[in-house]
């Protein structure tokens, strides 16, 4: 079952896509609101796995909403579905990540299409993250295992990155975006637009950076200015 939310300030459109998704037994409800300042506040100690979300809403627009969604979680923000009446928003909604569009009213029939389409997308990558708790990674003409348990952090270098253990320092041709749907998500957190680092080797937080022991002594990796919020929740921190 996945779960959803549904941020729209017309209480109408907000109880027509609740019917729909009541119908729709893969679907379970989390959270409905008409005031998308509050779903972002909800959304600070929740993730559900699909947003149905307006464009046009008083005090946040869904295209500055969604921004603020994808600065949290990247790769693994929830799937959006923009639902509104203005068909001349759908090119920007694309573009800013959305996976699918509705138009207001939404048919029952339009919503389970789309809604087919998202749990195929979902389960495939359910599928892809019940792995092995390793990976192979090419270096010098050779697979590598490395397990997710042994790395420290991720930095990204132009189209390289370097997995950093204990044991090793590995470049391998990939990018972060890339890299960060391997690991996993519960063990691993995006800090910085160059970083990904293990949550359980952070043993500090100095300002605006997180210390992590390394093999040499400490290791300061800084946290960007869009993800900060983010990983201090994430960290348990207020």
């Amino acid at each position: 079952m996945y779960t959803c939310i549904i941020v729209d300030d017309q209480k109408e459109a907000v109880d027509l896509i609740k019917d729909h998704v009541l119908k729709i037994p893969q679907l379970s409800l989390q959270y409905m609101t008409t005031d998308p300042i509050s779903a972002l506040a909800f959304l600070d100690n929740q993730k559900p796995d699909i947003i149905f979300l307006d464009i046009e809403m008083p005090g946040i627009t869904g295209i500055e909403f969604i921004e603020s969604v994808n600065a949290k979680w990247g790769n693994y923000a929830p799937k959006i579905v923009f639902t509104t009446g203005y068909s001349d928003y759908a090119l920007s909604g694309y573009e800013h990540g959305a996976v699918d569009y509705l138009l207001k009213p939404v048919s029952f029939i339009r919503f389970k299409k789309c809604i087919d389409r998202i749990i195929d997308i979902l389960d495939k990558r359910k599928v892809f993250f019940e792995k092995p708790d390793f990976f192979f990674v090419e270096d010098e003409g050779k697979k590598i295992r490395v397990k997710f348990n042994d790395i420290i952090y991720i930095e990204g270098a132009g189209n390289y990155i370097v997995i950093v253990t204990n044991e090793a320092k590995r470049i391998i041709y990939k990018s972060m975006n890339a890299i960060q749907e391997i690991v996993p998500y519960d063990k691993f957190m995006r800090v910085h637009k160059s970083y990904i680092v293990a949550i359980d080797k952070v043993f500090a937080v100095k300002t605006n950076d997180l210390m992590l022991n390394v093999k040499d002594g400490e290791k300061s990796i800084p946290v960007g200015i869009t993800f900060k919020n983010s990983v201090m929740k994430r960290l348990g921190i207020d």
